[in-house]
């Protein structure tokens, strides 16, 4: 999750001595980023932003995330496969990226039977002369 842009503002006014609500409807965002912050400031003194701890992202970075989707877009029948032989990473982490973190459904259409409405008519009417058949047949 991104850290607030308002932070040294809302460092500034709290430090001036108003509180959440009067500060979150001055900078018009919500009081629960307000009270976070003032909490942090409370805690450690400031309002800046603390390292975060675990394993950093190495391949799932935001730049690798933004490649991936410029492709997707410029060509949206290439294969997931091939998109990650050609940028050096894993498969499983381009389906992951483009699952969890863009949002798109990956699939490979089918080509299906076409269906004219002359066949449309012709499957009707069979199926119309072997439904009274079907309903009189004893059922098991």
């Amino acid at each position: 999750m991104k850290s607030s842009p308002h932070r040294p503002s809302i460092e500034l006014l709290f430090k001036r001595g108003l509180g959440s609500a009067e500060i979150a409807r001055r900078l018009q965002i919500s009081s629960s980023t307000v009270r976070n912050v003032v909490a942090a400031i409370k805690k450690r003194g400031d309002a800046s932003e603390v390292k975060k701890s675990g394993r950093p992202r190495s391949v799932n970075t935001r730049n690798t995330r933004a490649i991936i989707k410029k492709r997707i877009i410029r060509n949206d029948g290439l294969s997931l496969n091939r998109m990650a032989s050609q940028l050096g990473i894993a498969l499983s982490t381009v389906q992951s990226i483009v699952k969890n973190d863009l949002k798109l459904k990956s699939y490979k259409l089918r080509r299906g039977q076409y269906l004219s409405d002359k066949s449309k008519a012709m499957r009707l009417e069979k199926c119309r002369k072997i439904t009274p058949a079907l309903s009189s047949a004893p059922r098991l």
